[in-house]
């Protein structure tokens, strides 16, 4: 019996498919969350209040002369105030029809509730970086690139101002890498040396910690023209009221069926609210990257 070559042109039926891992594309998102306080509401409520009480002036403080150790000191008025959040519904949501998710090859439902969950999760970032704006005091300026000697002078501030440790810093990744960013500075300082913070870059090509601060990068950093407006602070600067969907997460992932479309509606809720609990405990990081 003849054989006869058939091209791939003929034979388009018999010819399968192999299927890569779908390529889903993630914000970077859950980099605030852990650097500010959080408070879970308990059941019965949506409100999460912070007391926070002030410094009291040391002039309060009375020295006894020698021989009058029963002198009473002059009472003094402690101040508290009770900043509250109410939580709020953070959702987004689309619908699936049967024939699309029969027709893909990959787990579309799953991947879709994944990409959602995420977009609330970087909402949390994009809200929670709004706040560094909204802080006192305040390094860099619009004409200034990022170095060390600005995150230097946030560190000096909080310091001055008895913001406790540790101190956290989330900036634009421009604000770190490349021409503008800190990277640049600690070249043209330090060169690529053995052992140096600056050879960490070549390496694992990212620093997490520089002068005692905990370098963190979030692209929700919010932008003014081609400048950007990050910030050095402490964990008391500001808070997060949520409500706990299980091990801590604030994220929900639900389904309903759309009988009458044929389709699966997927919703995902995040139930949080963030703001500035005290403000001097931050100190806003405002550069230019381009």
């Amino acid at each position: 019996m003849a054989f006869t070559d058939v091209s791939s042109d003929g034979a388009q039926g018999g010819l399968g498919k192999v299927i890569a891992s779908a390529i889903v594309q993630f914000h970077k998102a859950n980099v605030c969350a852990p650097l500010f306080t959080g408070v879970a509401c308990s059941p019965g409520t949506n409100v999460a209040q912070f007391p926070v009480y002030a410094k009291e002036a040391l002039s309060g403080v009375q020295t006894s002369a020698s021989g009058a150790e029963e002198t009473t000191g002059t009472s003094v008025a402690i101040e508290t105030n009770a900043v509250t959040a109410e939580v709020f519904r953070n959702n987004i949501y689309t619908e699936v029809t049967d024939l699309a998710a029969h027709g893909n090859a990959d787990a579309l439902l799953v991947n879709v509730g994944r990409v959602l969950g995420n977009a609330v999760a970087a909402h949390f970032d994009e809200e929670g970086c709004a706040l560094f704006d909204a802080s006192t005091n305040g390094v860099g300026g619009a004409a200034v690139h990022n170095n060390l000697g600005i995150l230097f002078d946030a560190v000096g501030t909080l310091e001055a101002n008895d913001a406790p440790r540790d101190y956290n810093a989330v900036l634009h990744p421009l604000q770190v890498y490349g021409n503008h960013g800190i990277t640049e500075d600690l070249n043209a300082s330090a060169g690529i040396t053995p052992g140096t913070v600056a050879d960490s870059l070549v390496g694992p090509g990212f620093v997490t910690q520089l002068g005692g601060i905990g370098i963190y990068t979030s692209p929700q950093v919010p932008a003014t023209s081609d400048q950007r407006k990050g910030g050095v602070f402490s964990k008391t600067a500001f808070g997060y009221g949520f409500i706990d969907q299980g091990g801590g997460s604030f994220i929900q992932i639900e389904t309903d069926r759309n009988a009458p479309a044929a389709a699966t509606q997927i919703v995902a809720n995040g139930y949080f609210n963030s703001l500035q609990l005290v403000d001097l405990h931050c100190v806003e990081v405002h550069t230019e990257v381009s």
